[in-house]
């Protein structure tokens, strides 16, 4: 309890400083060519470079050249970015949500920097094993290798933990590209929360440090033993989804917590979590919980689209959840039973709108689910990025 009013207080306070922090915005011009194309694009990233690196890197081939760099005072933002529009193909505003409301127009799509998966624990572990959409061959592997789990609170442990399974298995990760937690912070939540070890042959191989949320089980950060390679290709990640299980029914919890994920559909990270997931939350992060990614384009057609199409992107719907953008591949006929597959490949449950940009009319005989939203470009390019989500 103790930490989770901390935390709320802290997010409140950054919520207040970031505007200040932040009241003038860098907007670089960045010019390269498009992955697969080759065109020639152009971007204009604002604000902080981290919540739009990863749009950046997906549409780039290599690393884009920068024509300018300037820095504008954030309530001046809307103003420059208007008179700039024609410069670029692509507008990215990252900014904080106090400064957003107002200072940013709306005629922006909203993307989160991170988008939060959760899961509902069952009543029965062994009919969701049975499930195989719901992880079938997790369960498996687990019970195969002799997998075994507990929960610990012993001091000795936190610093285990944190020396020889969560650092190093961040940096075998991310290739050390994002700064570990600070160990004050982790001890602090782990003082109110337990370690979930997950063992082989009696041998801690994984783990996870865990707190609890009213009836939520959060995992707070997730650790492989010397950051080993060979853990996770024999299933050790999947042990602590599998086994997590059991200790969030006894604690009695009803849901899962299962981290934070780049909001694309194509994203591994969230493809692996998408047999467990249930629905969709916003991250709750000190940055990236007072954040969004604010998203416009001039002509929706040509780069946008490709873009599009290789990078569904998780967006803010109006009145509250998610929903996703994705456009058909020109590349691929468009039929009926093509864009069944390709939708049924992408799908992912939580969301409250699968908008689909066609460049045509919906094929003759495709049969859509209710959260199924097909729009031609055309209509959505006269929308603009601010209108999609009124295109139902």
């Amino acid at each position: 309890m103790m930490v989770s009013f901390a935390k709320a207080l802290f997010r409140w306070g950054m919520r207040l400083l970031l505007p200040f922090l932040g009241w003038r915005v860098p907007v670089r011009l960045l010019h390269g060519v498009a992955r697969g194309s080759g065109r020639k694009v152009t971007l204009q990233a604002a604000g902080r470079q981290q919540w739009s690196k990863y749009v950046s890197e997906r549409w780039f081939a290599e690393e884009p050249q920068v024509q300018s760099t300037v820095h504008v005072p954030v309530w001046r933002l809307q103003r420059y970015l208007h008179q700039q529009r024609l410069a670029a193909d692509l507008t990215l505003v990252g900014i904080d949500l106090v400064s957003a409301r107002l200072f940013l127009e709306t005629d922006y799509l909203a993307v989160p920097p991170l988008v939060s998966c959760w899961m509902a624990v069952p009543q029965d572990p062994e009919v969701l094993g049975r499930e195989s959409w719901k992880g079938e061959s997790d369960f498996r592997r687990v019970r195969k290798r002799g997998y075994e789990s507990h929960l610990s609170r012993v001091p000795a442990d936190f610093d285990t933990f944190y020396d020889h399974f969560y650092t190093p298995y961040l940096a075998a990760r991310h290739a050390a590209k994002l700064p570990s937690a600070p160990r004050w912070m982790l001890r602090l939540s782990f003082r109110f929360g337990w370690i979930l070890w997950i063992t082989e042959g009696g041998k801690k191989i994984a783990g996870d440090l865990l707190a609890r949320q009213g009836k939520t089980l959060v995992p707070l950060v997730t650790g492989v033993l010397e950051g080993r390679q060979d853990i996770l290709q024999r299933g050790g990640l999947a042990a602590l989804y599998v086994l997590s299980i059991t200790h969030a029914m006894a604690l009695g919890c009803t849901r899962i917590l299962m981290g934070g994920s780049q909001p694309v559909l194509q994203d591994g990270v969230l493809r692996y979590k998408s047999k467990w997931l249930d629905g969709l939350s916003a991250h709750d992060g000190l940055l990236s919980g007072n954040h969004a990614l604010f998203l416009r384009w001039n002509r929706l057609d040509g780069p946008i689209t490709e873009l599009l199409s290789h990078t569904a992107l998780i967006h803010h719907e109006q009145g509250g959840g998610f929903s996703a953008l994705w456009a058909y591949p020109a590349h691929l006929p468009l039929t009926a039973e093509s864009l069944q597959r390709e939708v049924r490949a992408l799908r992912i449950r939580g969301l409250h709108r699968f908008r689909v940009l066609l460049p045509g009319g919906v094929p003759k005989d495709f049969d859509g689910s209710p959260e199924l939203s097909c729009t031609s470009i055309e209509d959505a390019e006269r929308a603009g990025a601010g209108g999609i989500c009124s295109l139902g």
